[in-house]
């Protein structure tokens, strides 16, 4: 399956109009029968699909001055939470039948699983691309993900926001998320992918799928966040992996452990030279008394 039709796959789920949604396809498929053709009204939300991609827009920046409110109506700004800290961005809404919860999940679970600490390594926030958004759906979806983080989740570290038609939209177009709105379902179709944005707010890396890898949650925080420090072991493991762009994962970069091989040797070298140097100086020492 390639990445473009698991994307589409992704969206019937998140739009509600999967295969088993639309009239007769179940039932001719379990029979073995070959499914009817769609009418119009059944091709109506496959239409829409059409208009559902992401479209990489690494290294530039997100607009600057975009304002939503939390659940409480308090207005947040989105370049308070730059500066600091890579930002993890999820675009969703908040009564979403499926995938934006599995999203959700899925962060939570590669965050726990890489070590990292939201609110301390990097900061998050989810923003509802809905402009009728239910502020008790959205407090409902909060609650549920700051307690899947341990307690590290809270307005600080990860607020839920209501967005509106226009400040969502530009986001969504800034960082290439494609959705539509399916009149029929009631549903938003849109693929499981969310964001991260350097502390300067430039779009450093998006993860794709509702399962993202410890290790590619990890590196991707790290390439956020360079050139603002870190633990060294972090900046071994960055030059260890490399980005590919074809699969959208992090793999094993051979000249990155070339690279740390050939200094563990020198390393060695240099460690043994010392050790017998120094045996022959105590020998000299002794011959000489």
């Amino acid at each position: 399956m390639t990445a473009r039709s698991l994307s589409l796959s992704m969206a019937f789920v998140s739009a509600g109009v999967g295969l088993g949604a639309l009239p007769g396809v179940a039932r001719a498929t379990e029979r073995g029968t070959p499914a009817p053709s769609f009418t119009q009204d059944a091709e109506q939300p496959l239409a829409a699909l059409q208009d559902v991609d992401v479209i990489e827009h690494l290294g530039d920046k997100v607009p600057s001055g975009l304002t939503f409110q939390d659940p409480e109506g308090h207005k947040v700004e989105l370049d308070a939470m730059l500066g600091g800290k890579p930002l993890l961005v999820t675009l969703g809404y908040y009564r979403c039948p499926m995938l934006c919860n599995l999203v959700l999940d899925g962060l939570v679970k590669a965050m726990k699983q890489s070590g990292l600490v939201v609110g301390k390594d990097f900061q998050a926030v989810s923003i509802s691309i809905d402009p009728k958004e239910d502020a008790k759906q959205a407090i409902s979806t909060r609650e549920r993900v700051w307690a899947a983080t341990g307690g590290q989740g809270n307005a600080n570290s990860w607020p839920f926001l209501m967005g509106d038609a226009f400040g969502s939209h530009l986001l969504a177009d800034a960082v290439g998320f494609k959705y539509a709105y399916d009149k029929t379902s009631g549903q938003f179709a849109h693929d499981a992918v969310s964001f991260v944005l350097s502390p300067d707010g430039k779009i450093s890396r998006y993860l794709y799928g509702v399962e993202v890898l410890p290790r590619d949650f990890r590196l991707a925080m790290i390439e956020a966040g360079v050139g603002r420090g870190g633990p060294s072991f972090d900046r071994l493991l960055l030059s260890c992996f490399q980005y590919d762009p074809v699969n959208r994962k992090y793999a094993p970069y051979a000249l990155g452990f070339v690279r740390i091989g050939a200094g563990l040797v020198f390393l060695m070298l240099v460690t043994l030279l010392t050790v017998l140097w120094r045996k022959e100086l105590v020998m000299r020492r002794r011959r000489v008394a």
